[in-house]
């Protein structure tokens, strides 16, 4: 019996492209890396995630100097995790659009989406000094990825820092 997975965007997100090659893929979406829904270090970051969204929510209610890629990540249709940019607070929702090219049919890149606070599976932000903050779920994909991958986004994100 095959077990339920959930589709990961592949980290496509404004730092700048990091080229992943996908355990799945299909040529009208972005790479993804397959994560089955019982990961428990997936499960473990998306909770760490929202536990800490307070902080997050301060940053984007008050942007600190020189903060960028200001970022969320939500189940788009249930299933595929997906990176949100141009975010913005609406009570308890907060607001963006999409910052991948989906997978889930009826939705492309940069449409705009409204999404729960309770909905977020991650969150991120980078700092004036170039230094990621949050991003939980990437550091658990780095797993997935070759090693000469999972270098690279170590350093584009400043996690070996």
């Amino acid at each position: 019996m095959m077990r339920p997975r959930l589709a990961a965007a592949a980290l496509a997100i404004a730092l700048s492209p990091v080229s992943l090659s996908a355990q799945e893929q299909r040529p009208e979406g972005d790479p993804v890396i397959a994560v089955e829904t019982t990961d428990a270090r997936m499960n473990e970051a998306t909770a760490e995630a929202r536990a800490t969204s307070a902080k997050w929510l301060a940053v984007v209610e008050n942007p600190p100097v020189g903060a960028t890629n200001i970022t969320f990540k939500f189940p788009l249709e249930g299933y595929e995790h997906i990176w949100v940019l141009d975010v913005a607070r609406d009570g308890d929702y907060v607001t963006g659009r999409l910052a991948n090219n989906p997978h889930a049919e009826g939705w492309s890149y940069g449409d705009p989406v409204r999404v729960a606070l309770s909905d977020i599976s991650d969150w991120g932000y980078v700092d004036a000094v170039g230094k990621a903050h949050g991003y939980y779920t990437v550091r658990v994909m780095l797993d997935y990825m070759s090693e000469e991958q999972a270098a690279e986004v170590r350093r584009q994100y400043g996690f070996d820092d």
